[in-house]
């Protein structure tokens, strides 16, 4: 028996239908699958953030603290940013936030993110330093009350050790780049109003009578002439102390010995390199002005890295005893010594140095500079047979 043209019509149809469902359904298979890898990708991250999350410190290293877990809210108001709360949270405690970081840093602009872990990268592509936690201390973000206060009391018995032997003792700390530099940090480790240790440390030494110099007016000012600390350096640049020292010898009664930044700094240069460069691996170059001054004939004391050493210019005029660090090592010999006789360099060894010296070279003045990053003592440190 021939089938009917409507009996073919209807075994086509059948037979379409069969495959369009088998397709179909093949389809809809394979989004089952995919919808379940999608789900263990996105679940993983939740996870690892539950059962191992990333350590508090490395929301630090950003400058910042860890988002706290939202509340159920108390009141109408609480409900608006409930949803904000939850996402902090969220993105602060997912679990490999580090790695995807890094490796979303590495697949874009590697000098466009967050660096490395001893550097981070502002805007404008300027670094800072993340050692000694620098950027966190700038911020307020870290303030070691117990510490600062330690080293407020030591400076104190030192400026009364000081006194009882004629000499004038004063504390001028050199600011971290990212102090003087805030406005090229990222929004998150900006400091917003919060006080400092640096802010802590000039209070206490009011109270105990220890005369201070707050560099930061002075330094930042500065900006407004020309770069005060180095784009890929974590040191400042000879205009940035040339304004600290400015500033010094303002507060200290000497007036006369201000410099003259038209005078004492010379026209741009090319510098190559830097500290914060090197760590990063980068080659970096960029423009700044260095001292026209003379440089002191020197004595070395120590053989050390940072070595200490006696500068003068054959001049007479007051000794100047510095305690500082790698920001006053070269800049402040070559400044002190255009009035005055003797510059002494000592590295301050965080509060350790020894007192001996004090006796050795009978300073009439003693300037006390290590750098905001290191303006804490060494917990129980006290200068080697030091006896006030």
């Amino acid at each position: 028996m021939t089938p009917s043209r409507a009996d073919a019509a209807a075994d086509i149809s059948a037979a379409a239908r069969s495959s369009s469902g088998s397709r179909f359904g093949l389809v809809r298979r394979h989004r089952r699958y995919f919808a379940i890898v999608v789900f263990l990708l996105l679940a993983t991250p939740l996870v690892l953030g539950v059962v191992r999350p990333d350590p508090p410190a490395a929301i630090l290293k950003e400058g910042r603290y860890l988002a706290p877990a939202p509340t159920i809210p108390a009141a109408g108001d609480d409900w608006l940013t409930l949803s904000s709360r939850i996402d902090a949270f969220l993105g602060d405690h997912f679990g490999l936030r580090q790695a995807l970081i890094r490796a979303h840093k590495d697949l874009t602009k590697p000098l466009l993110g967050f660096g490395n872990d001893t550097v981070l990268v502002g805007r404008d592509g300027r670094l800072f330093y993340l050692g000694q936690e620098a950027v966190q201390q700038s911020a307020g973000l870290l303030v070691r009350d117990h510490r600062v206060s330690d080293t407020v009391d030591l400076l104190a018995r030192m400026n009364a050790a000081l006194k009882a032997r004629g000499v004038k003792f004063l504390v001028a700390v050199p600011p971290n780049a990212a102090t003087i530099y805030a406005d090229d940090l990222p929004n998150w480790a900006q400091n917003g109003g919060r006080r400092t240790e640096y802010d802590l440390l000039l209070d206490g030494l009011a109270a105990h009578g220890v005369r201070a110099v707050d560099l930061r007016p002075a330094v930042e000012a500065a900006r407004s002439g020309g770069p005060v600390f180095y784009m890929h350096d974590s040191h400042w640049t000879a205009r940035g102390a040339l304004a600290a020292f400015n500033a010094i010898v303002e507060a200290d009664g000497r007036p006369d010995w201000r410099l003259d930044p038209k005078s004492s700094l010379g026209q741009p240069e090319a510098r190559e390199g830097g500290d914060l460069a090197r760590m990063l691996g980068e080659d970096a170059t960029e423009t700044v002005e260095d001292l026209t001054l003379p440089a002191a004939r020197t004595e070395l004391l120590t053989a050390d890295p940072v070595s200490d050493f006696v500068g003068t210019l054959d001049r007479p005029g007051p000794t100047i005893m510095v305690f500082g660090d790698s920001f006053t090592q070269d800049y402040f010999a070559r400044m002190a010594l255009q009035r005055a006789g003797r510059v002494v360099w000592l590295e301050y060894h965080k509060c350790g140095f020894d007192w001996k010296a004090i006796d050795r070279f009978h300073p009439d003045e003693v300037w006390w500079m290590p750098n905001e990053r290191f303006l804490i003592c060494d917990p129980g440190a006290k200068p080697a047979d030091f006896t006030g």
